[in-house]
């Protein structure tokens, strides 16, 4: 555990020292407080749940981004092989650029309780625990995508590829609410579980079920899983 958070403070505050980073935080905090004051000065609906459903529409895009180089930009410039032969483990790697693109996808998450803080004011009976739990639902599935981020960042070396991976990744997530429409009624449940916003869509109503917290746990665990095997692969391979 203790080498996972050495890992992970180090990858953050990389981060944070980045130009980058700070771009993808600033393109997103637009982009959603340009929602959040239309959803709320222009149409007049003082309420977190569609602007939580943006964001989460937004994650699509931006999470990829903040986490894919977090190990393509290793492969890369070689650094993930010397990592490697250090008394460390890949699951401990894996885990610790998990935790850090977490943190910094918190950290922006932060500075969108200004939304919430505009709604209470302006707003007659906010739901507070709705808000709450939206905001636990959105983080767990904005970790989920985190963990499939670093998960297509363990494919390729090239930190566009991997964007591009784990953004069609996430997509097909993302877009299984639009299909279900279209899927025959015994297959809908089959498919409606896989859905991300199946699943959010609980928490944004205020409502803490376990299935749906174990589904995001279980997408993170999966993945972060998918990425060390592949690093071991690719160990194997290069050691042969």
């Amino acid at each position: 555990m203790r080498a996972i958070w050495t890992i992970a403070k180090k990858e953050y505050e990389l981060a944070m020292r980045s130009v980058t980073s700070y771009i993808v935080f600033v393109l997103f905090l637009v982009i959603a407080g340009l929602f959040f004051s239309t959803t709320v000065f222009k149409i007049a609906l003082a309420e977190m749940r569609g602007v939580y459903g943006f964001m989460h529409l937004l994650f699509i895009f931006f999470v990829p981004a903040i986490t894919m180089g977090s190990i393509a930009k290793e492969r890369s410039s070689g650094t993930i092989e010397l990592l490697s032969t250090m008394p460390i483990r890949l699951s401990q790697i894996i885990w610790g650029k998990i935790v850090a693109a977490f943190l910094q996808l918190i950290t922006l998450l932060a500075f969108c309780i200004v939304y919430f803080i505009i709604i209470y004011i302006l707003g007659e009976g906010v739901d507070i625990g709705a808000a709450i739990m939206g905001f636990i639902g959105l983080s767990l599935a904005g970790a989920a995508y985190v963990a499939i981020g670093v998960f297509a960042s363990s494919l390729p070396s090239n930190q566009v590829l991997a964007f591009v991976i784990a953004f069609a990744i996430s997509a097909f997530f993302y877009v299984l609410r639009f299909v279900l429409i279209f899927l025959p009624l015994p297959l809908v449940k089959i498919f409606q579980y896989f859905s991300f916003e199946h699943h959010l869509s609980n928490f944004t109503k205020g409502v803490l079920d376990l299935k749906d917290l174990l589904f995001f746990l279980a997408v993170i665990a999966i993945f972060a899983l998918l990425a060390e095997f592949n690093l071991q692969s690719k160990n194997m391979r290069q050691e042969r």
